[in-house]
């Protein structure tokens, strides 16, 4: 047995995509001025196998199932854009599940207070 890392020989190929990966962009980010980016996105799960012999069982392991993919970007330009939404607000879901919000403290006018007592 051998520990799971990226040195071991199950997951070898993953660690050599990635290197594949870092040379094949890093001349345009070097000479071209560019950014680039490497995503890698690994599922992990597993099966159990089992070998027969004569209808029995004779030996039964877990076997790992590692599904990796590797995805390269090079950028022109990188524009960000972020913020965090909804302090002060109230989430609230009607009958049909429909999604509202609303100010909290928000002061109503007399017609929406009015509409309001009208539903409940």
């Amino acid at each position: 047995m051998e520990r799971l890392n990226l040195d071991s020989t199950l997951l070898k190929p993953v660690k050599e995509a990635i290197e594949i990966s870092i040379d094949t962009l890093m001349p345009s980010v070097l000479k071209d001025n560019k950014e680039a980016e490497i995503s890698v996105k690994i599922n992990l799960n597993h099966t159990t196998q089992r070998e027969f012999d004569e209808g029995k069982v004779t030996k039964e392991w877990l076997e790992p199932e590692i599904d990796f993919k590797l995805t390269e970007k090079l950028k022109e330009n990188k524009n960000t854009r972020q913020g965090l939404l909804g302090r002060e607000y109230e989430v609230a879901l009607d009958g049909d599940n429909k999604t509202y919000v609303r100010k909290v403290n928000e002061q109503m006018s007399l017609l929406e207070l009015e509409e309001g007592q009208d539903e409940q």
